[in-house]
């Protein structure tokens, strides 16, 4: 492939959607990973309050950490909605028609 008969226009327009790319399926994997850290929890809040000998312990501590991945998710969310529009506004700049 001759890069030189691209312009080096379209070159830098490819490389700012490849970077805007690359950035939002980052987040989509940390978003993968932090709900699967909430069900994580929801699964250990069971197990925990139906002991299989004994009586249900404090929950405090999951429920924190609950708190905690609820509010990464949220911020995860907010960043993949950003990085979706500015991927979808520098492709059509990227691969003109």
């Amino acid at each position: 492939m001759d890069l030189s008969a691209i312009s080096d226009d379209l070159l830098l327009a490819r490389g700012r959607y490849s970077t805007v790319r690359a950035a939002h399926e980052d987040e989509l994997k940390r978003l993968s990973i932090l709900t699967g850290q909430l069900s994580a929890i929801g699964s250990q809040t069971l197990r925990i309050m139906q002991p299989a000998d004994g009586e249900p312990c404090d929950i405090g501590a999951l429920l924190k950490d609950a708190r905690t991945t609820l509010d990464a998710i949220e911020q995860c969310s907010v960043r993949i909605i950003e990085l979706a529009a500015q991927r979808k506004a520098l492709k059509a700049e990227a691969w003109p028609r």
